[in-house]
């Protein structure tokens, strides 16, 4: 069922339940009800960003015009082109996509300029910590060329206001980069201009684990600080213009940065308070925040989706509710230390479950780390901005203050460096389900509420239900399963893995790979935290590719049986594996039939090598590399083709086909003979998309997006 329908229910529900408590509430009610059915009928309508299925996994020719500003990092240069045909043979056809190439080599390419690129074009990949292919969705980039050639460049002129936009930023950015070595002109352009493509990559993964990388992001705190130095610098001599001057100064910002929505929301909520200053009116941070939501997602709904939108909505709610209450219980600490820690953790307070579902991470040294840098913050703004703006006209000019800049910039480079390599600086969760974002959300909402509504606990019963009712809640979402079938394909490489969970919670692991740290990362993604028993565990082959991490297995989970069905000899693997197996109490028996747990079947094929799983009615083909089968069963939903697949395969290629292999496989693996071999059904990779999970549904096994 779509989430719209649930949504839609519970709005109902909320209007009729505020109508019937207090009817003055029926126009607020109505209006609020009018604007869901509103944004819900906008985000139907948003089309969807995706390759045609023909031309995933083509190499190709193509032809565009590059309508962003490159970057270039280590040798290499990331080109955003708007294509405009595909070249070769008789499809030369306007196709309108958006690709995100990657080019190799000295030749230069600018905003505006005509290409021609040749490379194979392929699907973004979505990996077990990032969603990458709805990242760049949102930027409406339907593919990428992970190593594009860079046939010919035929310089054109852009769009004047990007072109401007560009050559400014590109000379802030030759102007600190001539002054400062890396990576404190890469620190500088992220804190003052919100340039992080300069970052080196290990410096911006400790600044995620030290809670610091908001520093480098154009944020609030920088359009605030912006605002209020125009204003304060105008404000005597010129007090009229001095508010439009700050306006204009914000919004050039935002588009100096890159337009982020982080950067958006901040300016259309600093715009908002400016205006409502300007026409005299009261302004409320909370109006202008939901407002500034509201109007970036009525342009765009699917910023919903985007990571970077809901951490800067959820942390500057936090803040606005949160931080003066902080800010008064840490009065004992100096002014630029207790308001930095109030809002480190007052942010952190309302974004800790979307950390843990979208970042896989929360920065426990955080509080500390924010102390440390925060404060010098506007002072790095100032001497930054200043010291590049005079810099760009006359380098010597703004030597000394980029130098001023630089100092505190290495003062940030020690901290970050010194608390994100701690081994505490972050609590990780490899895997962080939906179910348990809303239990997380549940709870933490739950619990912020009764510490701001506390003076009203003389209703002891009745918050003790609520609280009670909270966690009754969120224990189900965290530990019962949804009541269906899944089967994950697990990214171990190129090996054979498979797990399947059924409606009730039991799980059956097939094989387990060569690798076990990669094995525990998958399965721990899978499951719960709280499955610790494999029902049935089904060896098909004793090689290292099968069975490489069977002692991880052993030492992680209690598994009840354990069913050989390798056709070959016993290998020494597998023997020893057997024997561990047996000094464990752990039942060995021989696949002589069909299996059945909890309504999930297993049997062999007709090869004897492949395994079919079936439940009501989907039905899933495992498919070895071993195998000499000419046809699948006519009513399977798929094929998982594991360790690379055969070297060759004449079966049908209907429904999906999913294929376990390791990224740069030594052994060439998938074969060129078997991708051939499937033309009509869609591919699924674990080397580009980590593991594959695959629902059962009313209409047969389903990959699970």
């Amino acid at each position: 069922m779509s989430p719209l329908i649930p949504g839609l229910m519970l709005g109902t529900l909320l209007t009729s339940a505020a109508v019937l408590i207090n009817r003055r509430l029926a126009p607020l009610a109505g209006l609020a009800f009018l604007a869901l059915l509103l944004g819900a009928g906008r985000g139907a309508l948003t089309p969807t960003v995706q390759l045609p299925a023909g031309l995933d996994g083509q190499t190709a020719a193509i032809s565009g015009m590059v309508d962003d500003d490159p970057v270039e990092r280590k040798g290499t240069r990331r080109l955003t082109v708007q294509l405009d045909h595909m070249l070769g043979g008789a499809d030369q056809a306007t196709s309108h996509l958006r690709i995100l190439a990657t080019v190799y080599g000295g030749t230069p390419a600018h905003y505006g300029d005509r290409v021609v690129l040749n490379g194979q074009i392929v699907t973004p990949p979505r990996f077990d910590q990032f969603d990458y292919r709805t990242y760049l969705a949102e930027q409406g980039i339907a593919g990428v060329m992970p190593s594009a050639r860079l046939v010919r460049v035929a310089s054109h002129s852009g769009d004047p206001l990007h072109t401007l936009l560009y050559s400014v930023r590109q000379a802030l950015v030759d102007s600190v980069d001539r002054a400062l070595p890396e990576p404190q002109a890469g620190l500088l352009l992220g804190v003052v201009f919100g340039y992080r493509a300069a970052l080196p990559h290990a410096l911006e993964q400790q600044m995620i684990a030290s809670g610091l990388v908001h520093i480098v992001v154009a944020s609030g705190l920088n359009v605030a600080l912006l605002a209020r130095l125009v204003q304060q610098a105008l404000g005597r001599i010129w007090p009229r213009g001095a508010a439009v001057t700050a306006l204009i100064a914000i919004i050039g910002y935002a588009l100096l940065s890159g337009a982020s929505p982080a950067a958006l929301r901040a300016t259309l909520m600093g715009g908002l308070v400016i205006i409502a200053c300007i026409i005299h009116r009261q302004s409320q941070v909370t109006v202008a925040l939901a407002l500034a939501a509201a109007v970036l997602l009525g342009i765009k709904p699917g910023l919903v989706r985007d990571v970077g939108f809901q951490l800067s909505f959820a942390a500057t709610l936090g803040i606005v509710i949160w931080a003066d209450s902080l800010t008064r219980l840490l009065r004992w600490l100096p002014g630029p230390l207790r308001e930095a820690l109030a809002a480190t953790l007052a942010a952190q307070a309302m974004t800790w479950p979307l950390l843990l579902a979208q970042v896989h991470q929360v920065s426990i040294i955080a509080p500390l780390a924010n102390v440390l840098v925060v404060p010098l913050v506007p002072f790095m703004m100032v001497a930054g901005a200043l010291g590049a703006a005079a810099g760009c006209v006359l380098p010597i000019a703004g030597w000394l203050p980029l130098q001023a800049a630089g100092a505190v910039a290495r003062w940030f480079e020690a901290v970050i460096q010194s608390t994100g390599s701690l081994p505490f600086a972050a609590i990780t969760t490899p895997y962080f389900p939906p179910r348990w974002l809303v239990a997380a959300g549940i709870v933490n909402t739950g619990a912020l509420a009764a510490i701001k509504l506390r003076q009203f606990f003389w209703q002891r019963k009745l918050w003790l239900a609520l609280g009670a009712a909270s966690l009754g809640v969120a224990s189900l979402l965290l530990v019962q399963p949804d009541g269906r079938v899944h089967v994950y394909a697990l990214d171990v490489g190129t090996g054979s893995a498979v797990l399947v969970r059924t409606s009730n919670g039991h799980q059956l692991l097939i094989d387990a790979g060569p690798d076990a740290d990669r094995l525990l990362q998958s399965l721990g993604r899978a499951l719960p935290p709280t499955a610790r028993t494999i029902d049935v565990w089904l060896i098909t082959g004793g090689r290292r590719p099968n069975i490489g991490a069977a002692e991880a297995v052993l030492n992680r989970f209690d598994v009840k049986r354990l069913v050989v069905a390798d056709p070959d000899p016993w290998s020494a693997t597998l023997r020893a594996l057997v024997l561990q197996a047996e000094a464990a109490r752990i039942p060995v028996v021989h696949a002589n039939g069909p299996l059945a747990v909890d309504g999930v079947n297993l049997r062999l094929g007709a090869d004897e090598r492949s395994w079919l799983i079936r439940t009501g009615q989907s039905a899933l083909a495992i498919v070895p590399p071993q195998t000499s089968w000419q046809s699948l069963p006519p009513d399977i939903d798929g094929a998982i083709f594991t360790s690379g697949g055969p070297l060759e395969w004449h079966g049908p290629a209907h429904g999906f086909s999913v294929i376990q292999v390791a990224a740069n496989s030594r052994d060439g693996l998938p074969a060129r003979t078997l991708l051939l071999a499937l033309p009509g059904a869609p591919i699924y990779r674990t080397d580009r998309l980590g593991t594959v999970e695959l629902g059962a549904t009313m209409l047969g096994f389903r990959p699970v997006n």
